[in-house]
């Protein structure tokens, strides 16, 4: 097993802001709330994709629109989970485990706050 730990999410963040190529904005609002979150919560288990059932839900953890607003007003990591929260309602479902939907920018990083705080692998 891969946990991710804070030191980790330093890695993922350089690399995002090299792979991104300014993408999705700058990678260290997402660090920051994800490196809380594994101090808070503890380090994330990393899955190897041939890890998943056919049948996982798995939820990807994403922030859209502008980069910018986060760094005017910075997130807690707690609206992805509020957000992780009602689809599992709506649907009737448990998350598996959740992923980034892009190598750059916030979510590059952001899902693994929302892993730590919801004790899901990514």
């Amino acid at each position: 097993m891969v946990e991710i730990g804070v030191e980790e999410i330093e890695d993922i963040a350089l690399g995002a802001t090299i792979l991104g190529t300014g993408g999705g904005g700058d990678p260290h609002v997402g660090k920051l709330v994800a490196k809380q979150a594994i101090e808070e919560f503890g380090p994330v288990e990393l899955l190897d994709p041939d890890e998943l059932d056919a049948d996982d839900f798995v939820v990807p953890t994403a922030q859209m629109g502008a980069p910018t607003v986060s760094v005017e007003k910075l997130p807690s990591g707690r609206e992805a989970v509020a957000s992780l929260d009602r689809i599992e309602r709506e649907l009737g479902e448990t998350a598996d485990a959740t992923m980034p939907i892009e190598c750059g920018g916030i979510n590059s990083t952001f899902p693994f706050a929302v892993a730590a705080r919801r004790g899901l692998p990514v």
